[in-house]
């Protein structure tokens, strides 16, 4: 009976370290999605929201602080600091394209595609998300925007660079991760990152 015990032993443990470990996941997925619902919901009140059609939503699980710094000759960009009570939505205006493989089935996809989509008063919101596999749903949606090119792979190279402005205004909603209902808006040209982010009172 021992002999057979310990590893029935040792298999329960697994299986309970295994099951703990979908139920965190399940949890993450649940707050990341209840905080970037919340964002675009905010963002659908602001100006921004008016002025464009398409816009890509970023979620930073943790939040760094990253200056520029001189080393040697040359400058080079240094996480500075962690905000790791922090996480972030960013929305921006988007005005990129993506490829759609014509040889490739849906599940061998350019994994660039984004994978979730919300349209909302004839508006696009995309993001990518590892957790969510590309649909014939969301590419039906992607090309009744014009957000599709059909192409092979080698036509990639394309898609790998873009002109970005400089200028160009997004917010970024900060969340506290320990307590969601916790939030302040940045609307700014920077990118998260490349400034302090606001203060929020997040418990430890």
């Amino acid at each position: 009976m021992k002999i057979i015990l310990v590893p029935i032993f040792y298999l329960c443990l697994s299986s309970l370290y295994n099951i703990n470990s979908l139920n965190e996941e399940k949890v993450k997925t649940i707050s990341r999605d209840k905080v970037i619902q919340t964002a675009i919901k905010d963002f659908s009140k602001t100006k921004l929201f008016r002025k464009d059609t398409i816009f890509y939503v970023t979620f930073f699980d943790t939040v760094h602080r990253i200056g520029n710094h001189r080393i040697g000759r040359r400058n080079a960009y240094i996480v500075e600091k962690d905000f790791t009570e922090l996480v972030v939505v960013d929305i921006r205006a988007s005005q990129f394209r993506y490829l759609l493989d014509t040889t490739a089935t849906i599940d061998n996809q350019n994994k660039g595609i984004p994978s979730r989509v919300i349209e909302k008063d004839g508006k696009l919101f995309l993001w990518r998300d590892k957790h969510y596999p590309v649909t014939d749903s969301t590419l039906k949606v992607l090309d009744k925007f014009h957000l599709l090119v059909r192409g092979t792979s080698s036509d990639i190279e394309k898609f790998l660079t873009f002109d970005s402005d400089d200028s160009q205004l997004s917010a970024a909603y900060y969340f506290c991760r320990n307590n969601l209902s916790i939030c302040k808006k940045v609307i700014s040209s920077k990118a998260v990152g490349f400034y302090d982010p606001p203060k929020l009172r997040c418990k430890p």
